[in-house]
């Protein structure tokens, strides 16, 4: 179909649809902008480049604190069923889910039997062990070289 164009086909609907991309673009780039920037500065100090060590892979800093904490300071809790009783780690999983611990898992023991209720914690666990010892009624023992280095195994004897 030729034919004339009236001014809104040949000039703002055009105009609309560029103004819109810019628009969008520019508001694109502003997000992007930003979320590479972090909003709290912190003041730079300069050190002399002898006593300067350059690592170009960002690398864990190692402050002393577990990044594995949740928000209560503690480990999370791996629940395993030393029993024949089914689903006694469930349970007891939604109990100390309700008292706010994070459960990462829960499944059957497959270890060596135990008499009482075991709480094996890592080398950096040891107060999160205390707390949930208070909580269940455990008895702390180190985790050995093939548990979890990152979370609590409460082996649940009852």
């Amino acid at each position: 179909m030729t034919g004339k164009q009236t001014f809104n086909q040949r000039f703002t609907i055009p105009f609309i649809v560029i103004v819109m991309t810019i628009s969008g673009l520019f508001l694109v780039g502003n997000m992007l902008w930003k979320s590479g920037s972090d909003p709290v500065a912190e003041p730079v100090t300069e050190a002399s480049a002898s006593s300067q060590t350059i690592n170009p892979v960002p690398g864990p800093i190692d402050d002393g604190v577990d990044p594995n904490l949740d928000a209560n300071g503690r480990l999370p809790v791996i629940i395993l069923n030393g029993t024949d009783t089914a689903g006694l780690a469930k349970t007891m999983g939604d109990e100390l889910a309700i008292a706010d611990w994070v459960v990462e898992e829960t499944a059957n023991w497959t270890g060596a039997p135990l008499s009482e209720t075991t709480i094996f914690y890592p080398e950096l666990g040891l107060s999160s062990a205390e707390e949930l010892a208070t909580q269940t009624g455990g008895i702390m023992v180190a985790a050995t070289a093939e548990m979890s280095k990152t979370a609590l195994t409460l082996v649940i004897i009852k």
